[in-house]
């Protein structure tokens, strides 16, 4: 148990990838990849300077331009007065490039050592906050004073408290003399090259991560174990290090289980070991975490639960900003809390929780909505921008839209066209209800109506006229009739005279701007010459006739429909005519 507990450090040299284990859990990524790395100077040259925004950009070598704001510039005086065009700076970088945005540089310059860091471009002395002894500041601000040269600003880290003077004297000299060769490949060199590059992945682990606290290293290569007995018996913390070299067949970062870690650390979700769970999001401007409770419920009252959840959501938090390496403004929305004991005791366990972090952030106040703002220096890339890339398909938004197929101009016009045509019957009862040509439908509709038909119907389609296409819908009908007729048995036979109807129907819309002549039913034709002449035997021998006829096949007539009636009239008119002269 107590080794499971152990602060751990692996270093997988071969894949430049080292963790950091606290408390059984990965708690800090190392990682080296890229072609800039935070804290490489460079020699750049000044390509154009933007007084509108108070800085310039500089060529540092890579694809993106390097961003060199006013305030990284030494010196007093407007922008102008500082640089010039294609002019050459020596520059440090400070942020590594994140997506589109290439890394922000600065020209003043900070080499870091294991006990100090050296700062040329800066004068005077600076002790750790950490180092809370006043004699202890004392006596190394005033050893670090006689030991440093005149006019190089150094700050005194808090691994220096209790070192003897030669250890930190000998770790003043290694930073000068990085410095010294600095400066004379800077006369030597032309822009953009590369003048000094932070020691590999193995020396700054060592340097930044390794602490009393620490009880084992592991690494995977005896070159990497010899340089690391190597470092820590120079800086005399061989004591009670313990430094193991691993001879399996998989990869380290496999068999100690970091890959998972890696992975995890990429997820949205992260889960309390409660039951309740965070959501981290990251986005351009800022990075969002929410609390949930989800399925923690064991506490006796509702405070109660919030509160424990709020608490291990703070500890949680603080260990996946490390692990992840977030920076910039982070909003974290806590669960609401009635009680102000509650938040005072969330907010306490939030500044302790922060304090073991370097990159130094800063806690806001808690606001009535529940809500905390704090900032993270950043360092380096973040844990997703190395190990994950944007998606192909989706761009990043996880999302892929859909295609919007909408309906064109021509699509439309179709459809009108299709709707303007006849509609066939659904049933055998209603077999003309739908038909505009039947006579119901005739009948009800005013001669204004079927002219804006003739006139509206070969707007709709140009190919076919109107004539064509009732010639076309009515030959439809016709067979659609007879197909009927032959299957059922006891339907209703289609009359032929019905079917000429339809072709009178048709005549008016032939052409559009002809007249429509007023149609006069046969049977009432009929009707009135009986009721004239009740007694003539010429009519009734015609109406047996004609019901005869009805029974016979039919026949082709013309157009008129009261040509037969006027024809067996012909004798009662001359018989009326002769009356009339007679009179006379």
């Amino acid at each position: 148990m107590k080794e499971s507990q152990a602060n751990k450090i692996v270093i997988a040299e071969r894949d430049n990838i080292a963790a950091v284990i606290e408390n059984g859990k990965v708690a800090e990524f190392f990682v080296h990849r890229g072609d800039i790395i935070l804290g490489d100077v460079y020699l750049c040259q000044v390509e154009n300077i933007l007084p509108s925004i108070e800085a310039a950009f500089v060529n540092v070598g890579s694809d993106k331009m390097g961003f060199l704001h006013a305030q990284d510039i030494g010196g007093k005086g407007a922008l102008q007065d500082k640089l010039k065009p294609k002019q050459k700076l020596v520059v440090q970088v400070v942020k590594e490039p994140v997506g589109h945005k290439g890394p922000r540089v600065t020209t003043e310059i900070s080499l870091p050592g294991r006990f100090l860091v050296l700062m040329p471009n800066e004068a005077g002395i600076n002790v750790s906050k950490k180092i809370t002894s006043s004699k202890e500041r004392a006596r190394l601000k005033s050893l670090v004073n006689l030991l440093k040269p005149v006019g190089i600003g150094v700050i005194v880290r808090t691994e220096a408290e209790g070192q003897t003077e030669a250890d930190i004297q000998e770790d003043l000299e290694i930073l000068l003399e990085k410095w010294n060769n600095i400066v004379t490949s800077a006369e030597s060199m032309e822009p953009p090259s590369l003048l000094y590059r932070d020691q590999d992945l193995l020396y700054r682990v060592i340097r930044e991560a390794c602490n009393e606290e620490t009880q084992e290293i592991i690494v995977d290569t005896g070159f990497a174990l010899n340089r690391v007995q190597n470092l820590l018996q120079n800086w005399h913390m061989n004591k009670n290090i313990n430094v193991t070299l691993y001879k399996g067949s998989e990869p380290l970062l496999v068999a100690m289980d970091i890959h998972k870690e890696i992975k995890a650390a990429l997820q949205m979700k992260v889960n309390l070991p409660s039951g309740g769970y965070l959501f981290i999001q990251t986005t351009e401007a800022l990075t969002v975490i929410d609390v949930n409770s989800g399925k923690f419920t064991n506490s006796a009252t509702q405070d109660e639960t919030i509160l424990k959840t709020n608490i291990e959501a703070v500890h949680e938090i603080a260990r996946q900003l490390r692990l992840r390496n977030i920076g910039g403004m982070i909003i974290i929305d806590f669960i609401d809390m009635t009680n102000r004991i509650d938040k005072l005791t969330m907010m306490e366990e939030l500044e302790l929780a922060m304090e073991e972090d370097k990159a130094k952030p800063q806690v806001g106040q808690l606001s009535d909505l529940g809500l905390v703002e704090m900032t993270r220096h950043r360092q380096g890339q973040a844990i997703s921008e190395i190990f994950a890339k944007r998606c192909p398909h989706c761009q990043g938004n996880g999302y892929i839209m859909e295609d919007m197929k909408f309906a064109s101009a021509t699509a439309e016009g179709e459809y009108r066209a299709k709707a303007a045509k006849i509609k066939l019957p659904m049933n055998d009862k209603k077999k003309f209800s739908n038909n505009k040509f039947n006579k119901g439908g005739n009948d009800n509709k005013s001669q204004e109506e079927i002219k804006e038909q003739t006139v509206q119907e070969p707007q709709i389609e140009q190919t076919e006229s109107p004539a064509v296409n009732a010639q076309n819908d009515i030959q439809e009908i016709k067979e659609e009739k007879k197909t009927k007729t032959s299957r059922g048995k006891g339907r209703r036979k289609i009359k032929e005279a019905d079917i000429k109807k339809d072709d009178n129907t048709a005549a008016t819309v032939l052409t559009a701007n002809a007249e429509i002549a007023p149609v006069v039913d046969e049977k009432t034709v009929v009707i009135k010459e009986e009721q004239s002449e009740p007694e003539n035997s010429s009519v009734r021998s015609e109406e047996s006739a004609e019901q005869k006829n009805d029974k016979k096949p039919a026949q082709k007539r013309s157009r008129r429909p009261n040509r037969g009636v006027n024809k067996g009239n012909k004798s009662t008119k001359q018989r009326k005519q002769k009356e009339v002269s007679s009179n006379e």
